[in-house]
């Protein structure tokens, strides 16, 4: 599954948000795609794989401390299926 988080760092934890986004603890069982700093809002987001739901929440749940935290499914838009 393929997850999208959304970070935005609480104020006055940026020193600390910067570190921890730079080196995250990355389970085995997941596979980080990409993070990237970005400028504006959210200050940060990470696309990864994980088995499932409650996998990526045990990965995201280390920014909590330093970033307002949303985490989305992601996939791709053939499989959504669209009714009228």
């Amino acid at each position: 599954m393929l997850f999208i988080v959304q970070l935005k760092v609480i104020p006055g934890q940026l020193e600390e948000a910067t570190r921890l986004f730079k080196h995250p603890k990355i389970p085995a069982n997941i596979v980080l795609h990409e993070f990237l700093g970005l400028l504006g809002k959210p200050d940060a987001v990470a696309i990864f794989e994980a088995p499932d739901a409650v996998t990526a929440a045990d990965f995201t749940i280390q920014f909590g401390r330093v970033a307002d935290v949303v985490t989305s499914l992601a996939m791709p838009i053939e499989q959504f299926k669209w009714t009228s």
